[in-house]
């Protein structure tokens, strides 16, 4: 899996602004689309590189029956979701 994939979402926004990532979609090499739920939002914290404000989300999921844990960020000014990493 490449990194900085763009990808789907479904998340959440809280009355206080607060963004929760549900789950995501993405295409693989093959253009074949794959849904993954979040179980858990382990860590979420804003970020900055190279004066771009970000939300990086560490987050449990389940993907083909296996659990797995990813790293999805949000770019506030374009307003995108990539999935970063497969952590594991």
């Amino acid at each position: 899996m490449r990194k900085n994939l763009p990808i789907q979402v479904l998340a959440s926004c809280g009355a206080n602004g607060e963004i929760t990532p549900l789950r995501f979609r993405f295409e693989d090499g093959e253009h074949a689309l794959h849904t993954v739920k979040i179980v858990e939002v382990v860590d979420s914290r804003a970020i900055e590189y190279v004066g771009i404000e970000a939300f990086c989300y560490l987050c449990k999921a389940e993907c083909d029956g296996r659990e797995k844990v990813y790293e999805l960020r949000y770019t506030v000014r374009s307003h995108r979701w990539t999935l970063f990493r497969e952590v594991y």
